[in-house]
């Protein structure tokens, strides 16, 4: 394929991606083949809504190289693996979708029972042995998964998400849209969503000297940071207060009580414990319960997020954009947590590895922050 076309085709994929909720922010990654040698990959860390053909990079199949200053995803060697081993395929998506996820953290291949996703996806979608991101074990996991199952068009990437191969970009997104609802026909043979009533929630957000309270119920309230406190809003402005006075770097705050979370919260004890990579990432190495909301500062130290006394939980970034992002890696952990528990089939990822992707996380994060 042209490169030019290839490029504003990945960035088509990409956008489209982002649309259907197949890939959020920056998790994932989109490639195009343009010869038996090279391809095309979306660039590391930036946003899929407003990508240029000059971001999109090209690399070398065989040794990973590639030209300029914008650097390529660091799953590029995922999708060589693709490349070198089905010459049909001439599209890769990488994802972190939701159903995807949760499948990947049950330590076993799954087997495509609908004769429908069967046609699309082969009749076994394998799981890559667990790697961290960016990793050659992670690479190799995939790599090896491809060769020994070479009728299947896509791989589940454990702890991670998955690899979704195509013909081209069309293949390509059918095939990563088939995935998601093979894994939740097959989530759905032992897990049903929760039906919990759900309290009412409040988010904030910092604003110099006050603070923006708004509930889930349509109201909202400016309190100040200092001072007296209006009584109606009372428990949940101190405690909102209380975080942003011992944590400089929250500037948003968002409550969230799906149906998952609730119940999550209400199975897993004193802390819910990282089955997938991005929430050990984003949210920290566990995310604890806080018996009261006087315990709740002290929680959240060294973590973004903190299960309240109801099991609903509460999300800490530096903007409402990466509050929000923390709540759904924690919702979708929750599910990864219940679906596998209905399985009996938990593997958590290792504190060890926990530790440092979360340690790496954020040496990048503040990195870009203060660029």
């Amino acid at each position: 394929m042209d490169i030019m076309q290839a490029k504003l085709t990945v960035i088509e994929a990409g956008k489209k991606l982002v649309e259907t909720g197949l890939i959020a922010r920056t998790w994932g990654n989109v490639s195009c083949r343009i010869s038996d040698t090279e391809f095309v990959i979306t660039p590391s860390g930036r946003s899929y809504e407003d990508l240029t053909p000059d971001e999109i990079v090209k690399v070398k199949i065989d040794d990973l190289s590639y030209e300029g200053d914008v650097k390529p995803s660091s799953e590029k060697g995922v999708h060589a693996s693709a490349y070198k081993l089905r010459p049909d395929c001439n599209f890769v998506i990488h994802t972190h979708q939701l159903n995807a996820s949760v499948v990947s953290t049950m330590g076993k291949d799954m087997p495509v029972e609908s004769a429908m996703h069967a046609s699309v996806l082969g009749k076994v979608v394998p799981l890559a042995s667990y790697g961290m991101p960016s990793t050659k074990k992670l690479k190799m996991g995939v790599y090896t998964a491809i060769e020994q199952y070479p009728q299947s068009k896509a791989v589940i990437m454990s702890n991670h998400g998955a690899v979704c191969m195509g013909g081209d970009y069309n293949e390509a997104f059918f095939i990563a849209q088939t995935l998601e609802d093979a894994c939740n026909v097959y989530i759905l043979k032992e897990y049903q969503v929760p039906n919990i009533d759900k309290p009412v929630c409040y988010s904030s957000i910092r604003d110099g000297e006050k603070l923006i309270l708004s509930g889930d119920d349509g109201s909202s309230v400016e309190c100040p940071m200092d001072g007296a406190l209006d009584k109606d809003n009372f428990a949940m402005a101190a405690l909102h207060r209380d975080i942003y006075a011992a944590r400089s770097d929250v500037n948003a705050i968002v409550q969230s009580a799906t149906p998952d979370i609730l119940r999550a919260g209400q199975k897993c004890g004193r802390k819910l414990k990282p089955l997938l990579d991005d929430f050990a990432q984003i949210a920290g190495i566990n995310v604890r319960k806080a018996r009261s909301n006087d315990k709740v500062v002290k929680a959240l130290k060294g973590r973004n997020a903190v299960f309240m006394k109801n099991s609903s939980v509460l999300c800490c970034g530096p903007d409402m954009y990466d509050a929000n992002a923390i709540q759904m890696v924690v919702d979708k952990n929750c599910k990864a947590y219940l679906a596998a528990d209905a399985f009996d089939a938990k593997k958590y990822i290792g504190k060890l590895d926990c530790v440092l992707m979360r340690f790496i996380y954020k040496q990048k994060y503040s990195k870009k922050k203060n660029k």
